[in-house]
């Protein structure tokens, strides 16, 4: 299943989404589940049991498992009525001292205010987990959803934008991730 197929599709996904790196696993949920636990692994600003991560109150159960499995803290953030996504005004307020992560979804195929979610989250140096499963294709400012996050999760699920029947991704632009990832997916 690691063949050179998969490698291809890795290698025009990530041009495609324009990150530099991309890895295929069997699901999009084993995606988000590989992206946290890679967080876990960094040699600097690392995840650990117990960190709070900020996630929208609309999301899927496949998002929010990984963050629980892993110990995460999770404080969940009410939405903006018209996007569904994130409320960015309640997300800014709801940042303190303890939060490492945040959550967005792009949730029905429309984006969250990524561009703001990324420079709030450089600011306060906070990894930012993008949940693209439902995102594929769209894009801001011809910017790509799936390419703001220190990671993304993509889903090629019977039901989703683009299908491999089953099958995931996770984006990147950081080779440690990556590196990581690949790790984590061989075991």
């Amino acid at each position: 299943s690691m063949g050179k197929k998969v490698n291809e599709f890795e290698n025009k996904f990530a041009k495609y989404t324009g990150v530099k790196y991309a890895v295929m696993t069997n699901s999009g949920s084993s995606a988000n589940l590989l992206g946290v636990a890679s967080q876990f692994f960094l040699k600097k600003n690392k995840l650990k049991r117990g960190d709070e991560v900020i996630v929208p109150a609309t999301g899927w159960s496949t998002t929010y498992a990984p963050l629980t499995q892993y110990g995460l803290k999770l404080k969940i953030v009410d939405i903006d009525i018209e996007s569904l996504n994130i409320d960015f005004s309640l997300l800014k307020k709801s940042i303190s001292k303890k939060t490492k992560m945040i959550c967005a979804i792009n949730l029905s195929g429309i984006p969250a205010d990524l561009h703001k979610i990324r420079k709030l989250s450089d600011k306060h140096n906070i990894i930012l987990y993008e949940d693209n499963c439902e995102g594929l294709g769209a894009s801001i400012n011809n910017k790509k959803t799936g390419s703001f996050g220190n990671f993304a999760s993509h889903s090629f699920f019977f039901s989703h934008h683009m299908s491999t029947i089953e099958g995931g991704m996770i984006s990147t632009n950081n080779f440690e991730v990556y590196n990581i990832l690949k790790c984590l997916r061989a075991h």
